[in-house]
């Protein structure tokens, strides 16, 4: 399964029946705007819409800004780029259909071909990555839209995507960077109880790590990680973040060298007012721990694994067990 994922702001405001007119994003002078198209989200409802987009640039572009805004109540907006070999469009689907993830859809190849290419944006925020570092974008790039809302009100919510890619300068490009996430399935948070995980995850080969930020849901309290070496030792805090709607995003506009061996040890902390337990699950009631970003590796030309990470079409997505 395809585990949602990282990067931003995770909000749970609430948008009504009024929000149905669409979001206005002033289009980048440079680029390209797309949008999602709206759906429906009734009272009470938790949907995660995915819809099949391709992209309008004729051959491959560096994106060095991407911009996002969503219908107020957001919990995550990703786009995934489908990098398989499969382009027939009667093997991908038509307007907005529900899968967490968007697994499941598209060509039978598409779990292990799809790349988080932005992902767990929420709000109305813009990724610039430093000088000198892009995102590759596929020419007429395949994406996967994927929008998921839980509507807390009492009136039909419409949710809504409109983002711009916003291109480097011709010539400035040196590195590509690639989405990465880690984290852990072992949740356990007991019913009107707290809860602690701590994990390890270490890299098998150099990375250069261009920012790191934390994922929980509505429980989480706190998340801490911190650089080690192969031992475990370690070698400092990159960040941490007590607020979870509002999570902390730290950039490094020199790469943060991540040698092979090394690795990045995180906790995250949950506290539970429910009558009921609570565990890992993709839905805005379970609950997540994660820690994620964006990398570089020294030879883009070989693709990047690790231990416990699944099959993507770029970056990693990995998961560590629980130390403790």
């Amino acid at each position: 399964m395809r585990t949602v994922v990282v990067l931003a702001l995770a909000c749970f405001g609430l948008g009504t029946a009024a929000d149905a007119r669409h979001l206005h994003l002033r289009k980048p002078r440079r680029g390209f705007q797309m949008r999602m198209t709206p759906f429906v989200i009734p009272p009470g409802g938790d949907r995660e819409g995915c819809e099949y987009l391709v992209a309008p640039n004729h051959g491959p572009m560096d994106v060095s800004a991407f911009e996002l805004k969503v219908t107020p109540g957001t919990h995550h907006f990703v786009a995934w780029e489908y990098l398989g070999k499969d382009h027939d469009p009667s093997h991908f689907w038509s307007g907005i259909r529900y899968s967490p993830g968007c697994v499941g859809l598209g060509p039978r190849d598409s779990f292990g071909t799809t790349g988080n290419l932005f992902g767990m944006l929420s709000g109305h925020v813009r990724l610039q990555f430093p000088h000198g570092v892009a995102v590759r974008l596929e020419p007429h790039a395949i994406l996967y839209g994927n929008l998921h809302l839980h509507n807390y009100s009492s009136a039909p919510i419409h949710s809504e995507a409109v983002f711009n890619f916003i291109p480097a300068r011709k010539g400035t490009v040196r590195h590509h960077a690639q989405a990465f996430v880690v984290g852990s399935q072992q949740i356990d948070i007991p019913a009107r109880g707290d809860a602690a995980l701590t994990a390890e995850w270490h890299t098998r080969t150099d990375l250069n790590i261009v920012n790191i930020s934390t994922h929980e849901h509505h429980r989480g309290t706190l998340v801490r990680v911190h650089h080690i070496d192969a031992a475990g030792n370690d070698m400092g805090e990159l960040v941490v973040s007590n607020d979870w709607e509002h999570p902390s995003v730290q950039w490094f506009p020199q790469a943060l060298r991540l040698g092979a061996g090394e690795g990045i040890r995180f906790t995250c902390e949950w506290s539970n007012p429910d009558d009921h337990p609570v565990h890992f699950g993709v839905t805005t009631e379970d609950e997540m721990c994660f820690v994620g970003g964006y990398f570089y590796p020294d030879d883009e030309t070989v693709p990047v694994t690790g231990p416990g990470c699944l099959p993507q079409g770029a970056g990693l997505e990995c998961f560590a067990p629980k130390l403790s």
